[in-house]
């Protein structure tokens, strides 16, 4: 072999060596730049979950803060319903106690009434009876008397011209007329028995 050949061997040696050098330069460079790429992808995939966890859990708390809202809305609306249903509750049963009273004074009163029509009536049967009853008198001035004991007796104690219609509580007597027991002599006693007058009930003795 001569020289020139093993120079050239020898050249080739040497190229393929800096060949490989440059090929293994080349990896160790692709491998660290493809080393840095995955750290900073790595780093911007950790910026981008911060922020996007970020974004999710102030969206959370906005929506948090909406609904506790609304809850404290609701609690508030709930409370003044329960307060107006006791209200409405307490007005209730005012009006039931205001009306069971006023059936109770209504159903006195009435039986009051119907017991003083029944005493009025045993009255009047009572004093026709007496007045008719004398034997000085014929059949027409019985009936004439009678009918005079009976005119005098529902006559107006007051005025002595109108026929009485107002009866007085609690005694009880049905001595005014619907002029003189209006209220506007006001009456403060009965002017049969001088009691004190509470109360006035007008009665229909047309029919």
């Amino acid at each position: 072999m001569t020289f020139l050949s093993c120079f050239r061997l020898l050249s080739v040696k040497i190229f393929l060596h800096q060949i490989q050098q440059y090929e293994l330069d080349i990896d160790t460079i692709i491998s660290q730049h493809t080393k840095k790429m995955r750290l900073e992808i790595q780093e911007m995939q950790k910026q981008e979950a911060k922020l996007l966890v970020t974004a999710i859990g102030e969206r959370v708390m906005r929506k948090l803060k909406e609904k506790e809202d609304q809850i404290q809305r609701i609690g508030k609306l709930n409370f003044a319903l329960q307060e107006k249903v006791k209200s409405l509750h307490v007005e209730n049963q005012l009006w039931r106690d205001l009306a069971q009273t006023n059936e109770a004074t209504a159903n006195s009163l009435r039986s009051n009434l119907e017991q003083v029509l029944a005493h009025v009536a045993v009255e009047e049967e009572e004093d026709v009876e007496s007045c008719c009853g004398s034997t000085d008198h014929n059949d027409d001035d019985k009936v004439g008397e009678g009918k005079s004991c009976y005119s005098d007796r529902i006559r107006c104690r007051r005025c002595g011209q109108r026929d009485s219609c107002v009866l007085m509580l609690p005694c009880r007597h049905l001595c005014l007329c619907n002029v003189c027991g209006s209220g506007s002599y006001q009456l403060q006693a009965c002017p049969v028995c001088n009691s004190t007058m509470k109360a006035t009930l007008h009665v229909n003795m047309s029919a």
